[in-house]
């Protein structure tokens, strides 16, 4: 497909996110067989209904969440979004260590996606984010120094 269509898919997953437009993001954007990474813990999901986990995760631990996308690039074959993430911890955040019971604290923190297209879906990305300023913010570690 076209940088267009790409650019398209990088300015609009966030907006449709916060609207919680997920079977428009997965109908529209996503391959079937998408890989998703959060690279921070490791996660791995597959598929369609391992990228509605994904998103529906980060709801459920954060209901109020909201992204605010400050960079949008897309070639013919990537796209990378730089973005904020806000919200408050009313639910459980699953990490590989194991739940993270809601704190009720707010946070706001910077997260980065890198996407791979084929044929004008998204088939792979990787969520970067900073999982120790997170975890300071929620108050599960002791922030450094």
């Amino acid at each position: 497909m076209s940088i267009e269509d790409n650019t398209r898919i990088v300015q609009n997953i966030h907006p449709l996110f916060n609207e919680r437009a997920f079977d428009r993001i997965l109908s529209e954007m996503i391959a079937e067989d998408v890989q998703w990474t959060n690279v921070p813990t490791a996660q791995m999901f597959d598929g369609l209904e391992g990228m509605r986990q994904f998103m529906q995760g980060w709801v459920d631990a954060f209901p109020d969440a909201r992204t605010e996308d400050t960079t949008a690039y897309a070639g013919e074959e990537f796209g990378v979004t730089e973005f904020i993430g806000r919200g408050t911890h009313e639910g459980p955040l699953l990490s590989p260590a194991g739940e993270i019971e809601p704190t009720g604290r707010s946070v706001e923190f910077r997260l980065c996606e890198v996407y791979q297209f084929k044929d004008g879906k998204v088939v792979s990305g990787h969520t970067h984010f900073d999982s120790l300023g997170l975890m300071a913010q929620l108050g599960v570690v002791t922030p450094p120094e």
